[in-house]
């Protein structure tokens, strides 16, 4: 097949594949639920499995980067997302703790693969052209609106469907998983113009120069640094903010609307990142980091004022509210901001240097997270993360200072260009 028509198709096929793939649907937030309640497993022990999920995320980057150099994006979202269904068989028939952590490894590397591979193939599948960057993130922006809309229907649903039957909504996930996994397969690898013998000396090269290009880029150290912060509060925060809702002793069926509606709110933020970036321009991540860590931190005021269940719940879905926004923008926002510094040569290695150092900062704040969970009650420990994430972003925005932009035009072609033979200082 030709190659327009081979990203046509993949253009048309990416957001329908990522919306189903981002996540696992009629998973979240019910897994807590389930690993809680069915497992019997405690908060620190969920917050010590997503540190090891984390751990193991470091673990399996350099593997993962070098399936993708040696079979392609298509058929890495194939291995990957058969890494998933072995992630959620094991998390059905699961009896302990010890199991729970081991089937981290085949979810850290199943996203791994797909969270390298589906960037990069969307990548390479718009044509070059001085709106890449904008098709890649309306494209980008209409699958996470898309997935968070679905997810909405699917925390509705699982809530109640939990109430029926635990392993329900684990089965509906292992379904979806299925669904993606014939999506992967309909992709085509966008053609490469290169001879062989040159593709195999870039792949050998590859990652040496990848990891030279980013630590020479003061605009990529930052996005790196950013990303990993942010991601790590993210994670944080979906394993605690569940808990703040089950102190007021809500059934799963309402903790299901919850979360549906706090998806749809995602869902739209998602849609309409440009228009936000268009607002605060260069100060759009410092604006998000900022609003996630005071979210964190108001969500808390109901329970510290002693305030009856109703002021309280209404406080903490504003909270919530605000926090689900920043992440329907930030996860379009932050892969478009990466996108501008990657061609065919350097894009997956780009992707695999940002997982690597999310999972580095999220095993070592989620293992802190943990200990503290384990000693400190709910409210007093998110107050205490809220804060401690509200400083280092102060701390980081200092950093980033005139180092970052969103459009490649506005970068000096250094600091974008990736080249394996000029050393860029």
């Amino acid at each position: 097949m030709e190659q327009a028509k081979i990203c046509k198709h993949n253009m048309r096929c990416y957001p329908i594949y990522r919306m189903l793939s981002y996540d696992f649907l009629f998973f979240y937030t019910i897994n807590i639920l389930f690993l809680t309640q069915v497992k019997n497993i405690s908060p620190s022990g969920i917050l010590i499995i997503d540190a090891f999920y984390s751990i193991f995320g470091i673990l399996v980057q350099f593997p993962a980067s070098y399936i993708l150099d040696k079979v392609g994006r298509k058929k890495s979202l194939v291995i990957g997302t058969l890494f998933n269904a072995i992630y959620l068989l094991v998390v059905i028939f699961s009896k302990n703790l010890t199991q729970l952590i081991l089937a981290e490894i085949a979810s850290a590397m199943g996203f791994a693969l797909k969270d390298i591979a589906s960037p990069s193939l969307l990548n390479e599948s718009i044509p070059i052209t001085k709106r890449k960057s904008e098709i890649f993130g309306k494209l980008s922006g209409k699958a996470m609106s898309g997935y968070y809309i679905l997810n909405a229907i699917s925390l509705i649903i699982s809530g109640f469907l939990y109430e029926i039957n635990g392993y329900m909504p684990m089965m509906l996930s292992l379904a979806i998983v299925i669904i993606t996994f014939i999506l992967a397969n309909s992709f085509y690898e966008p053609l490469v113009l290169e001879d062989e013998e040159n593709k195999k000396e870039d792949e050998a090269l590859s990652i040496k120069d990848s990891f030279k290009f980013i630590l020479s880029s003061r605009r990529l150290k930052s996005l790196l640094l950013y990303s990993s912060i942010m991601l790590s509060l993210i994670y944080i925060l979906a394993s605690s903010e569940i808990y703040l809702i089950e102190e007021l002793e809500l059934s799963s069926s309402y903790i299901g609307i919850i979360f549906a509606i706090l998806g749809i709110i995602s869902g739209i933020a998602a849609q309409k990142q440009d228009k936000f970036q268009k607002i605060f321009k260069n100060k759009t991540l410092t604006i998000l980091g900022l609003i996630i860590s005071l979210s964190c931190i108001t969500s808390c005021i109901g329970f510290l004022l002693k305030l009856p269940i109703i002021p309280t719940l209404i406080i903490i879905l504003i909270s919530y509210g605000f926090k689900y926004a920043v992440v329907g923008i930030y996860n379009v926002l932050i892969t478009k901001y990466f996108s501008n510094f990657t061609n065919e040569e350097i894009d997956a290695k780009i992707y695999a240097a940002q997982l690597l150092f999310n999972s580095i900062l999220s095993a070592t704040f989620g293992l802190v997270a943990s200990a503290i969970l384990a000693r400190i009650d709910i409210v007093n420990s998110t107050l205490m993360f809220g804060t401690f994430f509200l400083v280092l972003f102060i701390i980081v925005t200092i950093y980033m200072k005139n180092k970052l932009g969103l459009k490649p035009e506005e970068y000096n072609k250094e600091e974008v260009k990736y080249s394996k033979i000029k050393e860029i200082i």
